[in-house]
């Protein structure tokens, strides 16, 4: 089984655990509004291109509604039965990062962050989506960014100039894969440590 498999059926049966109305890492998100979006990207071809296209915003806000307005539970267990046989190939492509930093947004909702430990491979798939959302998140950066995961090879993002390498200013973010994947992602309920261009990054937001 994929890690986002097992992922998806640990999500599944920790929105079932806290309910409907537990807090997340998502600005306003209740774990209601979480299993909807989970439910609608996945399973509603017709109404998810408006979670990322504003201009079709309204179609999705309608089925969100739609949604919203089921029990909770079932909305919960018609997620985590799994994608469309259409989608099942692209499983892993599409949903490793998506049900990881989900599970943590709710995991982590309370305000308490417990990292898990995971195995090497795993922590290899992590670290690989951390770098490939880094390069999108932190390509503004105002200083060049090194994630620094222990015993793997660092990696340097937002370096547009080549600083790093001549040991200009950085910041170094020092942490697990999945911490560091939770960072770049623009989660705050982290364990990671920030060294060196601190201050020069002060006021820079990291979002998706």
């Amino acid at each position: 089984m994929s890690f986002a498999q097992k992922e998806r059926e640990r999500l599944a049966e920790l929105l079932l655990t806290v309910g409907p109305d537990a807090p997340t890492l998502n600005d306003g998100w209740t774990t209601r509004d979480l299993a909807v979006h989970l439910l609608i990207r996945e399973s509603k071809p017709f109404a998810a291109p408006g979670i990322f296209v504003s201009a079709l915003s309204s179609i999705t806000e309608k089925e969100t509604e739609k949604q919203k307005a089921r029990p909770y539970e079932d909305v919960v267990r018609e997620w985590s039965a799994g994608p469309p046989l259409w989608l099942k190939p692209l499983n892993t492509a599409m949903n490793t990062s998506e049900h990881f930093i989900h599970h943590e947004d709710v995991r982590r909702g309370g305000g308490e962050v417990h990292p898990r430990e995971f195995s090497q491979t795993v922590n290899d798939e992590l670290f690989a989506l951390a770098k490939r959302f880094g390069k999108l998140t932190l390509r503004n950066a105002p200083v060049p960014v090194i994630l620094t995961p222990p015993n793997m090879p660092p990696a340097t993002l937002g370096d547009n100039a080549g600083v790093a390498q001549r040991g200009d200013k950085v910041l170094r973010v020092s942490g697990m894969p999945g911490e560091l994947l939770l960072w770049v992602s623009g989660r705050d309920a982290v364990e990671v440590e920030l060294t060196g261009a601190v201050k020069e990054f002060e006021g820079f937001e990291v979002k998706m």
